[in-house]
């Protein structure tokens, strides 16, 4: 009888295998939306590590996701806490694992801002991020840094921000319109900028029409400061106070040149100060406030100008930088002669933007196609609207995360089921109102698979969207000009329907979307925006004002409005960004169709239509404050709730509503 083969030894899993698998596996559910799956593994890992590091992080990401956000607080500083007394994470095996672990950290502090911003932290948050970028810099813990900023209502003591912020609007680190109005509060702390500020703010509108407004001290900081001049040179000042001194820095620069010519105190500075300054004007389309005698007076200087190219005279830089300031170097009459001419690298970069975009869009309109006729008596009277006035301007580009859209919508609304949604590769998505692109250009960059059309009644907005895109190299979206109304004509569908500013400006706005749910796919998804009644109040105040005052939509009109608007103290339209460029001044109070609708009027359109409600887009201050006065809601997705919240407080949709919804399979 035969020996039995001896069994062979049992395998021993290590502690730290076991937690790799674990993590694994939880990692995987995690991915998957399986929250719950993914909470059970993480717990396991802490079972058998209380201080892993990755456990702590993870099982914190998740308690946020699901709306506990002390908690997650407390496990994400643990996690943070347990690596600070380490050299490393668990189970390095070489440099690159450091390299590795050093990562992580930093998205453990990213992950902190996040949980730290939901709970109004807001300094604590922007320190964390701050320390995540420090670590290691990617352009998601950039976007957060953005998003601290535009979440912080305050500037906080000890926290040295300028050089991240000026980096921050100059690269860009997000979009810079979400930053620009704590830039503004910022800038107006500097001693001697800020005493300038409220000299300037206290004589308003009676200024002196001499370059004596500064002294050649307090010019030479103003020139000199890095944070004020890439602020110029990159968004639009939101901000009446820094808006009133940039005018009278402006008009001092213009009686400089006429004086004598030249900038001082240092005119290379000077200069460059100035063309940044030319810059925001082109940018906010010349909104400031010009007398007469100030306007003859550029006006004179361009004639000069004129004159210089014409007969072939030296252009003196500074003269072109001051009319560059009052007036778009596009409009004169001799413009093409300025790329005959050698310029030093601010007024070249100037010409670029002035004259060289410009032309660049009006050779551009003949490539656009047109995909149906525009012969509505609304939809013709807003495509002469944007014509004239394209809307919005901008000039840098945001840094995206590439991800799919099944992913962007798990991690916007974790507790809604969003398991197998169309198009996560590959997805034809349509943008309705694309205007100058802004948006298009991030969702095509954003969701890198995917095929975007891009629509719009101008043909001007349409123009600077594509040249925008051009500059990007981007391949994956494309622009053409069509009418909402007649889009089933074009006998296409999509997966994906973003309308996120154009449904409010048609004759009527449910039958626009009940159109472009007709080309969604079954299982589609739509991002809607739609005008709140209740959160426009100051909107509809100000319009009965300018009805009253009898103002017209003209540029001129607009800035003598805004300054009527500014002197009476009608203060709460004036926060608003809209307020100041021109053409988006027009969009907000001049618009020839607007259109305002209540939350109850949108729940009755889901209902009839079969939709399902997944969620608003809105901070998680918000997201924070809602669920505190209706924690049985743990969705977010009760638009009877939501309704209760908007009444209880009016301003939480004053720019839109912003949601998205899904058609039934």
């Amino acid at each position: 009888m035969g020996k039995h083969a001896a069994a062979p030894p049992t395998a021993i899993v290590s502690p730290s295998d076991q937690i790799g698998q674990l993590l694994a596996r939880g990692q995987w559910h995690h991915q998957a939306g399986q929250l719950a799956e993914a909470e059970n593994y993480y717990r396991k890992v802490l079972a058998i590590d209380p201080n892993d590091f990755d456990g702590l992080h993870l099982l914190g990401v998740v308690a946020q996701q699901v709306g506990r956000s002390a908690l997650a607080a407390r496990l994400i500083s643990q996690a943070i806490a347990s690596h600070d007394r380490s050299s490393a994470c668990r189970d390095l095996r070489g440099p690159s694992n450091g390299a590795r672990a050093q990562q992580d950290l930093a998205a453990a502090h990213s992950n902190l801002s996040i949980v730290l911003t939901s709970l109004g932290d807001q300094a604590a948050a922007l320190k964390a991020i701050q320390r995540s970028l420090q670590l290691y810099e990617t352009d998601n813990a950039k976007l957060l840094f953005v998003g601290c900023l535009r979440n912080l209502s305050f500037i906080p003591d000890g926290i040295d921000l300028r050089d991240d912020l000026a980096r921050a609007l100059s690269e860009p680190w997000g979009r810079p319109t979400d930053i620009a109005c704590f830039a503004a509060n910022l800038i107006k702390r500097n001693g001697t900028i800020g005493a300038c500020i409220r000299r300037i703010g206290a004589t308003w509108p009676n200024l002196s029409a001499s370059h004596e407004l500064f002294s050649p001290t307090e010019l030479a900081e103003i020139c000199g400061d890095r944070l004020l001049r890439c602020f110029l040179e990159s968004t639009i000042v939101f901000d009446l106070e820094l808006e009133q001194f940039l005018t009278a820095v402006r008009r001092t620069m213009l009686a400089a040149v006429v004086a004598d010519g030249d900038l001082q105190p240092s005119a290379q500075e000077g200069l460059r100060f100035l063309c940044a300054l030319a810059q925001q004007c082109f940018i906010n389309e010349y909104i400031f406030f010009c007398p007469d005698e100030e306007k003859r007076q550029a006006d004179g200087l361009r004639c000069k100008l004129v004159e210089a190219l014409t007969s072939g005279a030296a252009v003196p830089e500074p003269r072109l930088g001051v009319v560059a300031a009052y007036f778009p170097l596009a409009s004169l009459s001799e413009a093409d002669l300025l790329f005959k001419r050698r310029f030093s690298a601010p007024v070249a970069e100037l010409v670029s933007r002035q004259v060289g975009e410009v032309q660049g869009e009006r050779r551009l309109r003949g490539s656009i196609p047109r995909l149906t006729a525009i012969d509505d008596g609304v939809s013709l009277a807003v495509k002469e609207q944007y014509e004239e006035s394209p809307y919005p301007r901008w000039i840098k580009a945001s840094p995206v995360v590439q991800t799919t859209i099944e992913a962007h919508l798990r991690h916007l609304f974790p507790l809604v089921d969003v398991q197998n949604v169309v198009g996560t590769k590959g997805a034809e998505i349509l943008i309705a109102g694309c205007g100058t692109g802004q948006h298009s250009i991030e969702t095509a960059r954003q969701f890198p698979g995917s095929r975007v059309l891009a629509i719009d009644l101008s043909l001007s907005s349409l123009c600077y969207a594509k040249r925008k895109t051009r500059e990007l190299g981007l391949k994956n979206v494309e622009y053409a000009q069509a009418d909402i109304l007649k889009l089933q004509s074009i006998d296409r569908s999509f997966d994906v329907i973003e309308a996120g500013g154009v449904l409010h400006h048609l004759a009527e706005p449910f039958a626009g979307w009940r159109v472009l749910l007709s080309i969604l796919r079954p299982g589609g998804l739509m991002r809607l925006g739609l005008y709140s009644r209740r959160g426009r109040q100051d909107i509809t105040a100000a319009r009965a004002f300018i009805a009253e005052r009898g103002y017209g939509s003209s540029a001129n009109d607009i800035r003598r409005c805004r300054e009527e608007l500014t002197r009476l103290r009608l203060a709460k339209v004036a926060e608003r960004l809209d307020f100041f460029t021109t053409s988006s001044c027009r969009d907000l109070l001049f618009h020839v169709r607007e259109h305002q609708c209540t939350l109850p009027e949108i729940d009755e359109f889901i209902r009839q239509n079969q939709l399902d409600f997944l969620g608003f887009h809105l901070p998680g201050s918000v997201l924070q404050n809602f669920r505190g006065r209706f924690p049985t809601d743990r969705t977010m997705t009760n638009l009877a709730l939501w309704h209760d919240f908007e009444m209880e407080n009016p301003s939480t949709f004053a720019g839109m509503y912003q949601f998205w919804v899904r058609k039934a399979k």
